[in-house]
C-alpha cells in the first residue's frame, strides 16, 4: 500500500545532521550535527530545540560518532571521535557521567538484559537487588549547584546523581572502538568488561569494530569486525560470567555509580574550597619581604614588631611602612577578607567534606562486605584488601580535613588579635581617636600577638634565600601538591600520639593512618588513586573471562573513499526481539547506496549449547505484490520503478524492517526516495545459507540465497521532492524521520495511518497527535 504513511512536518536545521536516534519511550528525537552538537527535538519540531549539548571546549576532535538511548528513555549516551562517551539526562541535558576511552567511538548499543532462567549456579534465583540504605543512616548532601560552577544541576539532583534509583533490572551499554577494543558498561556507567580482540589468537589482525551486541541471555556477544581492512568477519564471544552473575553485576554497578558520584562531588567541593581561599595574605607577605630588603636599620622585621608590642614605639621606617604601604583602611579590609575566606572554607569542610567522606566510607564498607562473598562478587574482581586500602585513604583524608579546621581556627584567633593590635597602633601613630573597646587588650590577647609574631616572623630574612622569612598564610599550603612547609604544631591529639608510639597499632588496618607531612590535595590524589584501583579491577576480571567461540568470514572490505554526503556505516546494529531467541543483523558489503543488503539471523538457545547463523541477500525491484500493483494507477505520477538501490535500513520493531530506497530506473525522469516496511515474518520461509567457519567470505558465494524483497513489502511511500540520505524510525512511537541528501532538512512521517482517510479527519488526527505529544513530553521532561 502506497498511502500507508502520512507526512507530519518538514523542517530545516541550522547545521548538517550526521546522526539521528528516536527515544524509545517519548516523542523525542536526538540529532547530532556536523559541529559536534547534540540537539533534542519534539515530534512537533518546534523552532527551538528542547536543549542543545555543545561539544567539550577542551577536545580537539568534536565530531559525534554514535548516539544511543537508555531503554527507559531518560538518559542519552553520546560517543565522540575523541574517545569520550557522555551520558546526559533528558531533563535539561545535565551531564550524568563521562567515560574517556582514549580512542574514537564507533557504534554503541544499549539494551536491557533479559537472562531469564539462565542462571546456572545454585541460589542465584534467590538473589535480590541490594537496596541503597544510605538515605536512612546518612544525611543528605547539599546541592552541588553552589559548590562547583562546572555542574549545572537542580537542587534535588544530589539524591540521584547518576539517575539509577528507578532502575530495577540490568541494562548494558556496549561501546565499540576503532582500535578493536570492546567495552561493556552496566547502566552505561560501571565498566564490567574490556575485551581486547587483538589479544585473541584468531583476531591478531583485528581492526575497526563495525557492530556489537549481547544476546538476550547474555551468554554471547556478537561482533562484526574488520581484519586489516581486508575482510569483515562475524565473531561470537563467550560471556558466561556476565550471564551467570547478572544480578551481582547490577548490585555492584549501583554501588559503583554511588561511589563515582561521591568522588565527583568531593572533587567539586575541593574546587569550591580553592575558589573560596583568597591570596590576599600572599600580597602582605610580598610587601613585608620588600620592606625587609629595603630596611636600613639592624634587626629583623619580627624584632621591630616585638619592640612595638613591648615598648609601644616603632622606628621611623616601620611607621612609614605601616601608614603608607599597609594603611589602616587596607588592614581593616584585609581582616574582613581573611575572616570571610576562612569561614567559607570551614563551612564547606563541615557541611560538604565531612558528609561526603562519611557517605563514601559507608558505601565502601558495603562494597567490602560484598567482596567477602567470593562466589558472588569476588569472582567479578572485587578485592577486600584493595577496598580496605581505599577506606584507609578516606579516613586519612578526613583526618587531614579535621587538622585543617584546627589550623583555620588557630589562624583566625591569632589574626584577629594581631590585626586589632596593629590597627590600634596605626591609629595612634596617626593620632586618631580609638574606641576604648577596641584598644583594650588583655594578657591573653598580648600572648596571642606574641605567639603570632614568634610563629610567623621568627625567621631571619636573607637576600640569598629563595623564600621570604614570613609565613602568614598557613592554610594555603594544604591545597598544594607538595608536602606541608609548616606542619601543624598546635594542640596534639593524645590518641594519635599513643598510636604513633605503638608499632602494632600504627600499622593496624583498623586505624586510619595520619600523614602529618602531607597536604590535603596530596591525600585527595591518593584517595582517587585508591578508589580507581578498586573500581577498575572488575572490568579486567570480566574482560579476561570473555573468549572467542567462532569466527565467520562475511565479506571483503571495499576501499571506497566516502563521499561528502554519504557517511554511512556498513553495519546496522543488531536487533534483539523481546521474545524468542533470535538476533537479527543487517549489513552492507560497501558504502550506500547499494544494490542489495544482507540479513543475518542468529538463533540460539537460552544457554551456550547450540547456535545457528543464517544469511540471505535482499534485493528490491518492483515494490508490492501483483495485487497491489494492479490496484495502482499506471499514470506517470504513480508509476512503479522496477529497480531500487538501498540507502538505509533499520528495524522498526520486533516484527518489521524499515528500508529507505532510491529509485534507479532510467525510464523515470524524477527518481525519488521510497520509504517501505517489510515484515520480518515473511522472510522466515525464504531460503537462507548457513554461515561456515574457515571459508572465504560467504556473501560473495554464488550459492547464497537471493530474495526479491520488493514483492514482500507491506507498505511503501514515494517521497516526492526528496532525495534522502538516511532515516530514523521508531516502532514504539510509530514515527519516522527522513534526512535530505544535503543533511540540512528533515521530513517527519506518521507510520501508522489508515490507507484512506477524510482530509478533515487527517487534520484533526494530526492536531490530536501533536497535542498528545506535547503533553507526554511536558509531563515526562518537566521542562
Amino acid at each position: 500500500m502506497q498511502q500507508a504513511f502520512r507526512q507530519l512536518e518538514e523542517r530545516s536545521v541550522s547545521s548538517e545532521v550526521v546522526l539521528m536516534e528516536w527515544s524509545p519511550k517519548m516523542d523525542l528525537i536526538a540529532l547530532a550535527n556536523k559541529n559536534g552538537e547534540v540537539l533534542l527535538q519534539r515530534l512537533t519540531w518546534q523552532k527551538q530545540p528542547i536543549w542543545v549539548l555543545p561539544p567539550s571546549a577542551d577536545d580537539e576532535f568534536k565530531s559525534v560518532t554514535a548516539l544511543a538511548w537508555r531503554p527507559d528513555g531518560k538518559v542519552l549516551s553520546v560517543g565522540y571521535s575523541c574517545g569520550k562517551v557522555i551520558l546526559c539526562s533528558v531533563e535539561g541535558a545535565g551531564i550524568v557521567h563521562t567515560t574517556n576511552f582514549g580512542h574514537a567511538v564507533g557504534k554503541m548499543k544499549w539494551s536491557r538484559a533479559n537472562p531469564g532462567e539462565t542462571s546456572s549456579c545454585p541460589g542465584d534465583q534467590d538473589m535480590e537487588v541490594i537496596q541503597d540504605a544510605s538515605d536512612i543512616f546518612l544525611p543528605k548532601l547539599p546541592s552541588l549547584t553552589k559548590v562547583s560552577s562546572t555542574k549545572e544541576q537542580e537542587e534535588d539532583t544530589t539524591e540521584d546523581l547518576k539517575k539509577l534509583k528507578d532502575q530495577s533490572g540490568l541494562n548494558l551499554l556496549v561501546v565499540c572502538l576503532d582500535n578493536g577494543n570492546l567495552h561493556i558498561l552496566a547502566f552505561g556507567i560501571a565498566p564490567m568488561a574490556e575485551v581486547i580482540l587483538k589479544n585473541q589468537e584468531k583476531l591478531v589482525n583485528c581492526g575497526r569494530i563495525l557492530s556489537a551486541a549481547l544476546t538476550p541471555h547474555l551468554y554471547s556477544i556478537l561482533v562484526i569486525v574488520e581484519l586489516q581492512q581486508e575482510e569483515a568477519v562475524l565473531v561470537t564471544l563467550d560471556s558466561v560470567l556476565l550471564a551467570s552473575r547478572h544480578q551481582e553485576i547490577a548490585n555492584y554497578a549501583k554501588k559503583y555509580a554511588q561511589i563515582s558520584a561521591l568522588m565527583e562531588y568531593l572533587e567539586g567541593t575541593l574546587k569550591a574550597i580553592t575558589e573560596a581561599k583568597e591570596d590576599i595574605l600572599l600580597e602582605i607577605e610580598a610587601k613585608l619581604t620588600k620592606y625587609a630588603e629595603q630596611k636600613l636599620t639592624e634587626g629583623t622585621v619580627g624584632d621591630e614588631f616585638l619592640d612595638l608590642l613591648v615598648w609601644g614605639k616603632a622606628s621611623l621606617e616601620l611607621q612609614t611602612f605601616l601608614l603608607q604601604e599597609l594603611t589602616a583602611k587596607g588592614l581593616k579590609k584585609l581582616g574582613h577578607s581573611v575572616e570571610s575566606s576562612y569561614s567559607s572554607i570551614q563551612k564547606l569542610i563541615l557541611k560538604q567534606v565531612h558528609r561526603v567522606g562519611k557517605t563514601l566510607l559507608f558505601e565502601l564498607s558495603e562494597l567490602y562486605g560484598m567482596a567477602g562473598w567470593y562466589d558472588k562478587y569476588g569472582i567479578l574482581g572485587l578485592s577486600p584488601e584493595t577496598i580496605q586500602g581505599a577506606m584507609a585513604a578516606v579516613g586519612s583524608f578526613l583526618l587531614k580535613s579535621n587538622e585543617l579546621l584546627q589550623v583555620i581556627e588557630n589562624s583566625l584567633k591569632n589574626f584577629k588579635a594581631f590585626f586589632r593590635w596593629l590597627f590600634v597602633q596605626m591609629m595612634r601613630m596617626m593620632e586618631e581617636p580609638v574606641i576604648p573597646a577596641v584598644s583594650k587588650m588583655y594578657q591573653k590577647d598580648i600572648n596571642f600577638v606574641a605567639d603570632f609574631l614568634e610563629e610567623n616572623f621568627s625567621q631571619d630574612f636573607s637576600q640569598t634565600e629563595s623564600k621570604s622569612g614570613f609565613t602568614l598564610e598557613h592554610v594555603g599550603q594544604y591545597f598544594k601538591k607538595e608536602d606541608l612547609s609548616h606542619p601543624f604544631t598546635g594542640a596534639t591529639n593524645p590518641w594519635l600520639d599513643f598510636v604513633e608510639t605503638h608499632p602494632k597499632l600504627k600499622h593496624s588496618p583498623l586505624f586510619f593512618p595520619n600523614h602529618r607531612q602531607k597536604s590535603l590535595v596530596q591525600l585527595h590524589d591518593s584517595l582517587v588513586e585508591a578508589v580507581d584501583c578498586v573500581l577498575v579491577k572488575t572490568g579486567h576480571a570480566c574482560g579476561q573471562s570473555v573468549t572467542v567461540r567462532n569466527v565467520f568470514p562475511l565479506f571483503k572490505v571495499v576501499d571506497i573513499s566516502p563521499k561528502p554526503s554519504h557517511k554511512y556505516h556498513q553495519v546496522v546494529l543488531p536487533h534483539i526481539p523481546k521474545e524468542g531467541n533470535l538476533v537479527f543483523t543487517i549489513f552492507f558489503d560497501r558504502q550506500a547506496p547499494v544494490d542489495s543488503l544482507y540479513l543475518l539471523k542468529h538463533t540460539t538457545n537460552s544457554g551456550r549449547s547450540s547456535e545457528k547463523f543464517e544469511v540471505m541477500r535482499l534485493t528490491f525491484g518492483g515494490l508490492g505484490d501483483s495485487l497491489n500493483q494492479s490496484a495502482i494507477s499506471q499514470s506517470s505520477q504513480t508509476r512503479q520503478c522496477q529497480k531500487h538501490k538501498v540507502l538505509d535500513a533499520a528495524f522498526y520493531d520486533d516484527h518489521t524492517l524499515s528500508v529507505l530506497l532510491q529509485e534507479c530506473d532510467d525510464s523515470l525522469q524524477d527518481c525519488v526516495s521510497v520509504l517501505c516496511q517489510l515484515p520480518i515474518s515473511s522472510l522466515d520461509k525464504m531460503p537462507s545459507v548457513p554461515l561456515m567457519t574457515e571459508v572465504p567470505p560467504q556473501i560473495e558465494n554464488e550459492n547464497i540465497s537471493t530474495v526479491e524483497a520488493g514483492m514482500l513489502v507491506s507498505h511503501f511511500h514515494r517521497l516526492e521532492n526528496l532525495r534522502a540520505l538516511q532515516f530514523a524510525v521508531s516502532g514504539s512511537r510509530k514515527v519516522a524521520c527522513v534526512l535530505f541528501l544535503n543533511g540540512r532538512r528533515v521530513r517527519l512521517f506518521d507510520m501508522d495511518t489508515e490507507e484512506e482517510e477524510d482530509p478533515s479527519m487527517m487534520d484533526s488526527s494530526m492536531n490530536t497527535t501533536q497535542h498528545e505529544s506535547d503533553n507526554i513530553t511536558s509531563e515526562s521532561l518537566d521542562l
